[in-house]
């Protein structure tokens, strides 16, 4: 089961680092909103899509950890 912990500790750890540097990136960006709008929306929509990217990849990490999990807990080795 360490294995598995390590995983989501893992998963967990790199959520919190990639909303950090969203936030950062969307404070960066509203600064240049007033001089660059158009370039600023471009930038929001890539920061999204960037982000639904990285929920997707940490929705199917979080899947194959649970399944590891089950698979180290089961009797049937």
């Amino acid at each position: 089961m360490a294995t598995t912990g390590v995983g989501f500790r893992w998963l967990d750890i790199l959520e919190k680092e990639f909303d950090k540097a969203c936030v950062e990136l969307d404070t960066s960006v509203a600064d240049l909103e007033t001089e660059e709008p158009d370039v600023a929306f471009a930038a929001r929509q890539k920061i999204a899509t960037l982000s639904s990217c990285f929920a997707q990849l940490t929705h199917k990490a979080l899947t194959i950890f649970q399944n590891s999990a089950k698979l180290e807990v089961s009797p049937n080795k």
